[in-house]
């Protein structure tokens, strides 16, 4: 949990801005396939809902809220693995173009529990893992932060959620593709408070 906060807090975010309820940020290192990105949201939905969807029990609903959370750029993931519920392995794809090959990330994820209720869902990189070797037609990425989920409560039917991301895409990707990406990462807020907005309407 300290590593995540000490990645927020030293980053030098760039671009700031607003768009669609929440706050998004992102910065790119030049000479660098590195994309930091952020989003912070506040949602109308208890904090152990919002919990219980970024870090689901099981593996099935973890892989089918994930395909949902990020729709708009990525193919959906494959639940690699998953434990005792506080530690998941899974694969995530991202959309390539044509001459582009797909790049995939392999990461744990584990649940930390503040003593003010704040609940942090962090992702550390995995280098390798015998049961999931490279594939022949992607790229392997890696994080080179703690990246994750930050969700604070704000009462009994409110909170806060922050996700912080650091990919490097490795190999040569463009400039713009970049861009694209690093914009799309922070979004996964909006697409999530979106999902809990369009329950209660329903």
């Amino acid at each position: 949990a300290e590593q995540l906060q000490a990645f927020d807090k030293t980053i030098p975010w760039k671009d700031v801005q607003e768009e669609g309820g929440s706050i998004l940020a992102w910065y790119l290192p030049e000479h660098s396939n590195v994309i930091l990105a952020k989003g912070t949201t506040t949602i109308n939905a208890p904090a152990e809902t919002i919990l219980d969807f970024v870090f689901p029990k099981n593996k099935e609903t973890f892989t089918k809220a994930m395909r949902e959370v990020y729709r708009e750029y990525s193919k959906g993931c494959d639940v690699a693995a998953a434990s005792d519920g506080t530690m998941m392995i899974w694969v995530h794809t991202t959309y390539g173009v044509p001459w582009i090959q797909d790049r995939e990330f392999l990461f744990t994820n584990r649940l930390h529990r503040a003593s003010d209720g704040t609940a942090f869902v962090i992702f550390t990189n995995l280098a390798k893992w015998d049961k999931h070797p490279i594939h022949k037609d992607r790229v392997r990425g890696e994080m080179p932060h703690t990246c994750g989920y930050i969700i604070r409560p704000l009462g009994e039917e409110k909170c806060e959620l922050t996700f912080l991301t650091s990919s490097n895409m490795k190999g040569w990707i463009p400039l713009w593709l970049s861009n694209r990406v690093s914009r799309a990462s922070g979004k996964v807020v909006t697409f999530i408070r979106r999902h809990f907005e369009d329950e209660k309407t329903e």
